[in-house]
């Protein structure tokens, strides 16, 4: 077994605060990453902890660390996988990694903040932005007073179009978060037009509400005070299903394009040319990022060569979903700079080293010129395909491929499934509930102790998962388990798609299928919030609006006072 360094609290705070207070010439750079599943991360994680969980562990570093010689600090709730995932990280080829032995537990110990919940820096961002900026405000009663009134008002919605479509306000229209000074002036004709900007919570109604403020247009504009949830507490229904959007218009473009520019100069927003990015790319020594933060359809037709998709609503909402490397810099592109200008001016306030592209012209570019990245919609499914929680989720790129067993086509995995191999899904837990083959059973890859009784039994696994590679990195470890060497342990080629696609049956299941404490993939906490639940709608406000006390206790600042300032070119 391969030994890693290990770090105590107290050099892990040392090490966060070099991140912080570094002078942003000379950045300091971790990767803080939680390898717990997603469930056992949202009950208690640090605040600036990105999961990383390690059933998927080789399929999302690389997007969130790309850089192999960045110091990686590894934590989680069980050290033996904490280990386990030192030694795949290691032969990946990351150079630097040390361990945080004890997880949440050994940081409260020392008096550290815990935090539940996810995408918690931009959500405790976001209460930061009204308590700073005096964002104003408007509650679900005088909202539907003014509706039945008939008064002259717009409700913005700033979420993904697939979350507007499970749920919102009625008559909101869709216009997720980086699109709103982007296409106000073809939505909000009239300047005399109240503009409510209303999401599922608080985040992204404060936000946006305060990017068009910010962007100096000339309506009075506010933010509905708990959006969806408050709408529900105050006894009326939302809304459902998605009415599509028009195109911006070049009118549009142009009153956009001097807010964006009046926002860089406010905020002081700094650009960067495509020289500067090919050098800060080629150097080993600092880790660039790059987005396009855009819609998926527009990313799709044509992308600047190195930018990876990250709509820019979902970019500051959830940041810490693709941000894995804190003390990185980041690097903004779009076609004209206007969504890119209003995203940039976030991210430089949560404490990014954040830049714009000059002269941006993706449109120009082919189709898949460079597969820089996936399209990324931001949250799962398309739009009206699945449920709130589900919309929701913020939707992880996935690189690269392992193959640790044979694989097999659905036809032989049919047959060894007659003879009496056990089906195992490797899927999410709530992925397996909505469908899976006929028979089989559920595993995590961080509890693959289940299958033992069958290896020990002499019967074959047949690994599904749902395109095959989660499933994989399950088998590397079972091969690794007692017996597991001389077991025939297989993985269908292609997954649950070629499954499906073959013809051959799925099932669902009922949510009471798989015991509650074994779901550690499953976020169980303020369970039911978008199904109507009034006491875990009344718990999550209660936390959100708490953040900004727990992050003064943990000591980190948001603003551009408490950053230094980034300079174009370094």
């Amino acid at each position: 077994m391969k030994t890693f360094p290990k770090l105590d609290a107290a050099a892990l705070k040392a090490a966060l605060a070099r991140v912080s207070d570094t002078m942003s010439r000379h950045r300091a750079e971790i990767a803080l990453l939680d390898i717990s599943e997603e469930g056992q991360f949202c009950l208690g994680h640090l605040l600036r902890a990105v999961n990383v969980p390690y059933s998927r562990l080789e399929l999302l570093i690389t997007p969130l660390v790309p850089r192999k010689n960045c110091p990686i600090v590894l934590m989680g709730s069980d050290n033996g996988i904490v280990q386990r995932a030192a030694e795949r990280l290691s032969a990946l080829g990351y150079a630097d990694i040390s361990l945080f032995p004890g997880g949440v537990a050994a940081w409260a110990a020392a008096g550290g903040e815990v935090f539940v919940g996810v995408y918690v820096p931009s959500k405790a961002f976001g209460e930061w932005v009204e308590a700073h900026f005096d964002t104003p405000h408007i509650d679900a009663d005088a909202l539907a007073g003014l509706q039945q009134a008939g008064k002259d008002l717009i409700v913005l919605d700033p979420r993904t179009e697939a979350e507007h479509a499970a749920g919102h306000v009625p008559g909101a229209v869709s216009c997720p978060g980086a699109e709103l000074v982007y296409r106000f002036g073809d939505l909000v004709p009239s300047a005399q037009t109240l503009v409510v900007v209303a999401c599922g919570g608080r985040t992204r109604g404060i936000v946006g509400a305060q990017s068009l403020i910010n962007a100096g247009v000339p309506n009075r504009v506010v933010h509905l005070a708990d959006g969806n949830h408050g709408w529900r507490l105050s006894g009326r229904e939302l809304e459902r299903g998605f009415a599509g959007r028009t195109a911006v218009t070049a009118a549009g473009v142009a009153a956009a394009r001097p807010r964006a520019e009046a926002v860089a100069r406010r905020f002081g927003v700094p650009t960067a040319s495509d020289d500067d990015l090919k050098g800060w790319l080629a150097n080993p020594a600092r880790t660039t990022f790059v987005f396009d933060v855009r819609t998926p359809a527009e990313y799709t037709g044509g992308h600047h060569p190195m930018a990876r998709n990250a709509p820019g609503g979902q970019l500051v909402q959830a940041s810490d979903q693709w941000l894995g490397t804190l003390g990185a810099r980041v690097v903004l592109t779009d076609t004209d700079g206007i969504r890119a200008t209003t995203t940039a001016h976030w991210l430089l306030q949560m404490g990014w080293d954040t830049y714009v592209l000059e002269a941006a012209s993706p449109r120009d570019l082919p189709s898949g010129a460079v597969d820089a990245g996936e399209p990324c919609v931001g949250s799962v499914g398309s739009v009206g395909s699945v449920g709130a929680d589900e919309a929701a989720r913020v939707q992880r790129e996935l690189r690269g491929s392992f193959q640790a067993v044979p694989e097999i086509d659905p036809a032989a995995a049919q047959v060894a499934l007659n003879a009496g191999a056990v089906a195992v899904s490797l899927d999410r837990s709530v992925d397996y509930l909505a469908a899976h083959p006929i028979g089989a059973m559920w595993a995590n890859r961080a509890r693959l102790d289940r299958l033992d009784d069958a290896i020990a039994q002499g019967r074959g696994l047949v690994l599904f998962s749902d395109d095959g590679r989660v499933a994989q990195l399950a088998a590397f470890d079972l091969l690794r388990r007692p017996g597991g060497s001389e077991a025939d342990i297989r993985v269908v080629r292609g997954g649950q798609r070629a499954w499906v696609a073959a013809g051959l049956p799925v099932v669902g299941s009922d949510d009471d299928a798989l015991p509650a404490e074994d779901r550690i993939d499953f976020m169980q906490w303020a369970p039911g919030r978008r199904a109507g639940n009034k006491d875990a709608m009344k718990t999550y406000l209660n936390w959100e609006k708490n953040l900004l006390r727990q992050v003064a206790a943990d000591g980190f600042r948001f603003g551009l006072d408490s950053q230094a300032a980034p300079t174009a070119t370094r």
